[in-house]
């Protein structure tokens, strides 16, 4: 016969008495019992897949036992047909509750990607069902034994359906053993022997269900797996007894949760406060649970002022104090139930932090300060302090800038003024300082830009000229002589004339040296000329 799901044949079948009733009525009772008993303990990771669990197990015993009771073939298959649903639901929950057991309970966006995993045996049994159409899953072969324990049982016809949905229960097994595994792995003392025992009851129904399926092994005359699965979940139940795992959490939890040096506040989902610790109630004496968090005393609304921030820094007055401060949500089933507040005290680290900003400052005053002093310093090497020119070592630097680039002409013009000393002895040094002044005035005056002028003497000047042949360069000293003679330098009744020397940089005027003194062999060159006129160094 094909087994197929027939529940007419099971209204008009006869029932019988089967060895194992007591047994596994009062197992089924057990883990009813166990189900009522996990179901009213205070929420614990992995209680309501406990629950579950247990309930499945017990409707799993109560197919099985009405399997064996029925006389009618056909009603017999309806009820093996329709345990595969809760077989294949058992190792599902089983993995989730010692997952659960170890890491906590799934987050809300958790609970979608876990529910996928479980599609291929969703979709196992619902062709475990269909088996009347198909064949896949038991086949044509399956018929009743000769009695065994006293009542003939049906002997199934394996097929490839049926093979892959022991498979994958067998993952699903193996998986919970691997976290089970790591639990123990990691865990230390009376933990490490809850998680041994773990392990233990866990090889329980692998076991029986590898005798039965390889050995033949039956336990009065049907499938030992059930039954194992039973005492698995009983003995998960007697180690938590056992261990008072879930009794004595809460009560570390809470003494953890009262030694904590930083203060801590529990919000409800209306944003009141529900609990605090004593580190908190320390930052304001006797302070009323079960009101707002704005009307907290001291730092109730600053709190409240950052609600949004996962992370704030709270700066608290009388006395003063800077408090680090951590939000977390505090979530049941992927619903908000509050929020958990961690105050940190980093008061030294602030002080110390502006301390050091503080400092920092100064010395980055200090360091403008000296930088503008360098500026200044440098500025002032760099000028002559009776005519503000640029002196000789500005000349040397501007020279190196302008002979950058060897192709361009360049001239330097050497300028004397004439007969300065019968100056400075008939008018006065005083006077002498404002005829030099006044003499690099009115030359600044007729500048181009692009020139530069420079004091490099007691009366001797220089002029740069980027660009310009010694040709150029005579025109524009005869300007700038035009120039001079128009101001009335310091003045003086009498013009004052000057004489200049012309040299162009080339192949033996590469230096600034050889430049220079090309320049003043013209200068002489024009002084012994009679003064007043300008010489080019050939």
């Amino acid at each position: 016969m094909t087994p197929a799901l027939d529940p007419a044949a099971c209204l008009a079948t006869a029932w019988q008495a089967t060895p194992d009733l007591p047994l596994r009525a009062l197992i089924a009772l057990g883990l009813v019992a166990l189900a009522g008993w996990a179901g009213g303990l205070r929420a614990f990771p992995g209680q309501r897949a406990l629950v579950a669990l247990a309930l499945v197990m017990a409707a799993w015993i109560g197919l099985s036992v009405s399997e064996h009771a029925a006389v009618a073939p056909a009603c017999k298959a309806t009820f093996g047909l329709a345990s595969w649903a809760v077989i294949a639901a058992q190792p599902l929950l089983y993995a989730l509750f010692v997952h659960q057991h170890r890491h906590g309970e799934l987050q809300h966006g958790a609970w979608r990607s876990r529910l996928l995993l479980a599609l291929p045996s969703a979709v196992l049994v619902m062709l475990a069902l269909a088996n009347g159409w198909h064949g896949l899953f038991y086949g044509d072969d399956s018929t009743l034994s000769e009695p065994i324990a006293g009542l003939p049982r049906l002997l199934y016809d394996y097929e490839p359906l049926f093979v892959v949905m022991i498979a994958v229960n067998y993952a699903w097994m193996a998986l919970a053993t691997w976290t089970v595994w790591q639990g123990y792995a990691e865990a230390q003392g009376a933990q490490r022997r809850h998680w041994a025992g773990f392990m233990l009851m866990s090889l329980l129904p692998l076991a029986a269900n590898m005798a039965y399926l390889g050995f033949g092994v039956r336990l009065m005359g049907v499938d030992p797996t059930s039954v194992a699965f039973a005492a698995m979940v009983l003995g998960f139940a007697w180690l938590i007894r056992r261990e008072r795992l879930f009794e004595a959490a809460p009560l570390a939890r809470r003494l953890l949760f009262e030694e904590l040096p930083d203060p801590v506040l529990v919000l409800d989902a209306e944003g009141r406060v529900t609990e605090a610790n004593a580190a908190a109630l320390r930052l304001q004496p006797a302070p009323p649970l079960d009101r707002p968090l704005p009307d907290w005393p001291r730092f109730g609304a600053a709190l409240a002022a950052t609600r949004d921030e996962a992370v704030a820094l709270l700066e608290l007055a009388d006395p003063p104090a800077w408090y680090e401060l951590q939000r977390r949500e505090l979530r049941l089933h992927g619903r908000q139930v509050g929020a958990l507040l961690q105050l940190h005290d980093v008061s030294e680290r602030h002080l110390a932090h502006t301390e050091t900003q503080r400092t920092l400052a100064a010395r980055e005053a200090d360091l403008d300060k000296a930088t503008a002093l360098q500026a200044l310093l440098r500025e002032q090497a760099m000028h002559d302090p009776l005519t503000g020119l640029l002196n000789r070592r500005a000349l040397a630097e501007r020279h190196g800038h302008e002979t950058a680039a060897p192709d361009a002409p360049l001239s330097l013009v050497l300028l004397d003024l004439d007969h300065f000393k019968r100056i400075n002895d008939s008018h006065g040094h005083a006077t002498g300082d404002a005829v030099l002044r006044d003499f690099a005035a009115a030359l600044r005056s007729g500048l181009r830009a692009g020139d530069t002028l420079f004091r490099v003497g007691g009366e001797e000047f220089a002029l740069l000229l980027p660009g310009a042949t010694p040709a150029q360069a005579t025109a524009r000293v005869q300007a700038l002589r035009e120039i001079v003679a128009r101001w009335r330098l310091a003045q003086l009744p009498e013009p004052v004339t000057f004489s200049a020397g012309i040299a162009g940089h080339g192949p033996a005027t590469a230096t600034l040296e050889a430049l220079l003194a090309a320049a003043d062999d013209a200068l002489y060159a024009a002084k012994r000329g009679g003064r007043n006129r300008t010489e080019i160094k050939a």
